[in-house]
């Protein structure tokens, strides 16, 4: 008796913690923006790529609700389909990327026996890991370790780091079916600490310091136009004032554990927000 007493004194506080959890899946796309793009901010609808991930929810009150998120998806950009021929670059990278996010759930409303609506917007911090690469000769190079903007050299700055730190922000709209599962729809970019997503900078580099200190492959990428105008310049700035930013957006499915719908109390609401 006493040892079924103390089990359920332990299994009582992951019940309640289980009825608050969803689980979950998001499908939709990834784009970028940033130097080899055509507006700092914009949907370029030739530069969407699948995104998909998992994540779980915490929804610890109806205003709040606490998201653990893994996102993978790619990016690129090209020169040659944004209007820039004459600067010749190009660039893709997959986006691994591991988010802890709040959502305000700004309404809460409909039926809770049939279906609810709740309009959020989120923000948090984020880990991702890049890789940008680049078209040369009909395959793809890894840019970072080339330094096509002389990173390592003397006067230059450091390589870039592939896993770094962002922050999301974005919003959307969850639609709650029968306080068992739901459906929604999200869109979030995220603010990124750094400008070589796409290996491109607004610095000012030198054509002979990279082909003599990083080798010809890391100038030949660095600016591809050089060869083919020997009397070009040869300090240049390769990129512009748009600062890079990559953005998820997509579907996403998730169900309620531990039979306890969204674990938000048992306020009405139907027909009209609930109040918080």
């Amino acid at each position: 008796m006493k040892r079924s007493f103390l089990l359920a004194i332990l299994l009582f506080p992951l019940a309640v913690f289980a009825q608050k959890l969803e689980l979950g899946v998001m499908g939709g796309g990834a784009i970028y923006s940033g130097d080899i793009s055509p507006d700092e901010f914009g949907v370029y609808f030739n530069q969407i790529n699948p995104a998909f991930g998992i994540f779980g929810r915490l929804n610890v009150a109806k205003p709040l609700s606490i998201r653990l998120g893994i996102t993978n998806g790619k990016v690129d950009g090209d020169d040659m389909e944004i209007g820039l021929e004459q600067r010749g670059l190009n660039f893709r990278t997959n986006i691994f990327e591991v988010a802890l996010t709040a959502e305000i759930n700004v309404a809460h409303a409909g039926n809770e026996k049939g279906t609810q609506w709740v309009p959020y917007l989120f923000g948090g911090g984020a880990v991702y890991h890049f890789d940008p690469q680049a078209k040369f000769d009909g395959d793809y190079v890894n840019l970072q370790p080339l330094g096509t903007e002389g990173q390592g050299l003397p006067g230059y700055e450091a390589p870039y780091k592939l896993t770094q730190f962002a922050v999301p922000m974005g919003v959307g709209m969850r639609f709650i079916f029968k306080n068992a599962w739901s459906l929604g729809f999200e869109f979030g970019g995220r603010k990124l600490f750094t400008d070589f997503l796409d290996d491109v900078s607004s610095k000012e580099v030198n054509y002979l310091d990279i082909l003599e200190g990083n080798g010809t492959l890391a100038a030949q990428l660095s600016n591809p136009k050089i060869k083919d105008t020997p009397d070009a310049n040869l300090t240049y700035v390769r990129g512009g004032e748009y600062q890079d930013w990559y953005y998820f957006g997509g579907v996403t499915i998730s169900f309620y554990l531990g039979g306890g719908g969204a674990g938000w109390g048992s306020g009405k609401g139907i027909g009209c927000p609930t109040n918080f």
